[in-house]
C-alpha cells in the first residue's frame, strides 16, 4: 500500500517507522526536514509538501493541534 505521512515528532516518526516495517511505500512530511532523514535512510520518499505525501492511497497526520493540521491541509 502506498501511504503518506505528515508530522514526524515523537509519536508520528514511530508510526511511520512501523509502516515502514509492514512493509508500506512510504512518502512523509515534517515543516523541520532533517527529521525525515532517518525515514528516508529506512526506505521513505521525502515529500516537500504535505500535498506531495497525499500522493498514495492513504495520508496519515499526526500534528499537534487544529492550526498546525489547517495549515498542512490548506497551505
Amino acid at each position: 500500500m502506498e501511504l503518506g505521512f505528515v508530522g514526524l515528532g515523537r509519536m508520528g516518526s514511530a508510526m511511520a517507522a512501523n509502516l515502514l516495517e509492514a512493509p508500506h511505500a512510504l512518502a512523509v512530511h515534517n515543516r523541520t526536514a532533517a527529521k525525515t532523514a532517518p525515514l528516508v535512510s529506512a526506505g521513505a520518499t521525502h515529500a516537500k509538501t504535505p500535498g506531495q505525501a497525499a500522493g498514495g492511497e492513504a495520508v496519515i497526520t499526526m500534528l499537534a493541534d487544529d492550526d498546525a493540521v489547517e495549515a498542512a491541509v490548506f497551505a
